[in-house]
């Protein structure tokens, strides 16, 4: 089960590129303002930008927030494309490790929704838990 760890990254890595882009869009904002003021938002003292200069800082902000949509993009498809192969996975164990791990369901839930005890289901999971610490002690 070493796909936790990875797709755990890969939902961080969408949420740093979209807090990013959150960012950009407030920067987007500012170079917007400055283009039709000419004045710097963040100096007390008026001081007058050239439209040309103004037009260079929207350009950039502009394809920092195109790549950085880009780059979302990918990690979403990618994310969607591993949901849909762990999905497949049909062993009892990979389907309590993915719902336990992957989509956070309470074992209780688990049980109800695979149609198993809740005693067998926690029994699973406490075997797929023994493995992983196994698997550590084997590789360290």
């Amino acid at each position: 089960m070493e796909f936790q760890q990875s797709y755990g990254d890969l939902c961080r890595e969408i949420e740093v590129l979209e807090l990013r882009l959150d960012d950009l869009e407030q920067d987007l904002k500012r170079a917007r303002k400055l283009c039709f003021s000419g004045r710097l938002p963040s100096d007390p003292l008026p001081v007058h930008v050239p439209l040309d200069k103004a037009l260079q800082e929207y350009d950039l902000v502009v394809a920092k927030i195109i790549e950085a949509a880009s780059q979302l993009e990918v990690k979403r498809l990618v994310k969607t494309k591993m949901d849909q192969k762990l999905n497949e996975f049909e062993g009892l164990e990979y389907q309590v490790a993915y719902m336990r791990d992957i989509q956070g369901m309470p074992l209780y839930k688990i049980a109800e929704q695979l149609g198993y005890s809740y005693d067998w289901i926690r029994k699973v999971s406490s075997r797929i838990k023994a493995q992983r610490r196994h698997k550590k002690i084997d590789f360290s």
